[in-house]
């Protein structure tokens, strides 16, 4: 079985000199609804696998090595890298994970034993964040960038003077999780007021129902059909005019920029990154979120302007991220 994280210093990733052009990794990222799996060379997935998630946690396993298997070519990978959501360890270790099955449970070392090559484990949020710093939306940035996902969770990453950021154990830039209003609503962490239970798809979709049960909704407004109400849904309602979806996201991306003010004010960074399913609203909540967190960042008018953007990478960007870790540790 092999060593990953023989010293404090093997735990953090550097730009560098770019070293995609010469590796070769198997991505995976494990959502709660779905595992997809990619071969990333050079920067771009060159083959993909995509299973449902199986919810029992041997199933679950299972399905993880088959579809690392499954990308992986004849010759062999060096390296396997999985984005998990939920807190891992620096060993890859899940601590917990409000989606999915395993808990408590040393997911890299597993991987490795069965799989036969070095497997790295991380947040899926923080993946996703490291290709697009090194391959998306963040790959004019020098040094400094936080992204925020925006899904049926609230997720975030940062990369701080250059280095995925993990924190003392790991559990570092839960973004969803910080408190932008003390004592109200409770996220699906259970903790009050916090980013997950304002910005998420999960809390629009909880507003969106709030607002049509008080007689909000228009006569004729999709927002009215709650059995399928989603992000999706409000957000093209968005598109075509309808009043109270615009005025949902206008809200959500009101209650973003607070959050995202909290995050220049504590780390200084040069970009924000927004993605997930709900990132892809773009100007229907981003013009507001940005001119929000400008008006709560200290010294707005001295400091260089910090761009809000869409990332870049979609999708994709967990299992690039996920293999561009596993090259860089391998």
């Amino acid at each position: 079985m092999h060593r990953l994280h023989d010293t404090a210093e093997a735990l953090q990733e550097h730009r560098g000199p770019d070293t995609t052009a010469h590796s070769t990794a198997v991505g995976i990222d494990v959502g709660g609804t779905k595992i997809a799996a990619g071969l990333v060379a050079e920067g771009t997935i060159t083959s993909r696998h995509r299973e449902a998630t199986p919810s029992d946690p041997d199933l679950l396993l299972d399905a993880i090595v088959a579809a690392a298997t499954s990308v992986m070519p004849a010759t062999g990978a060096t390296a396997v890298g999985v984005g998990y959501p939920g807190m891992v360890t620096a060993e890859g270790v899940i601590a917990a994970g409000p989606n999915v099955a395993l808990k408590s449970f040393p997911l890299a070392s597993a991987l490795a034993e069965r799989i036969g090559v070095p497997v790295v484990v991380e947040n899926d949020a923080a993946a996703a964040t490291w290709a697009e710093f090194r391959m998306g939306a963040g790959r004019g940035v020098d040094r400094n960038l936080a992204m925020v996902t925006l899904g049926t969770g609230v997720g975030g990453g940062l990369v701080l003077d250059g280095r995925l950021f993990r924190g003392s154990h790991g559990f570092a830039a839960e973004l969803g999780h910080m408190i932008i209003r003390a004592d109200q609503r409770i996220g699906p962490s259970g903790i009050p007021g916090e980013v997950e239970a304002y910005c998420s798809g999960t809390a629009l979709r909880s507003l969106a129902v709030e607002a049509v049960a008080d007689g909000r909704a228009p006569a004729g407004s999709p927002l009215r059909e709650i059995r399928t109400l989603t992000g999706d849904v409000i957000t093209r309602a968005a598109r075509d005019g309808d009043a109270l979806a615009v005025a949902l996201l206008d809200q959500l991306g009101h209650d973003l920029g607070v959050a995202m003010a909290s995050v220049v004010n504590l780390l200084d960074v040069e970009m924000i990154v927004v993605g997930g399913g709900l990132g892809e609203a773009d100007d229907l909540l981003l013009d507001t979120a940005r001119a929000t967190m400008w008006t709560h960042v200290l010294g707005a008018q001295r400091r260089p302007e910090v761009p809000v953007v869409p990332a870049r990478l979609g999708n994709d960007a967990g299992v690039i991220g996920a293999a561009l870790l596993a090259a860089d540790r391998a």
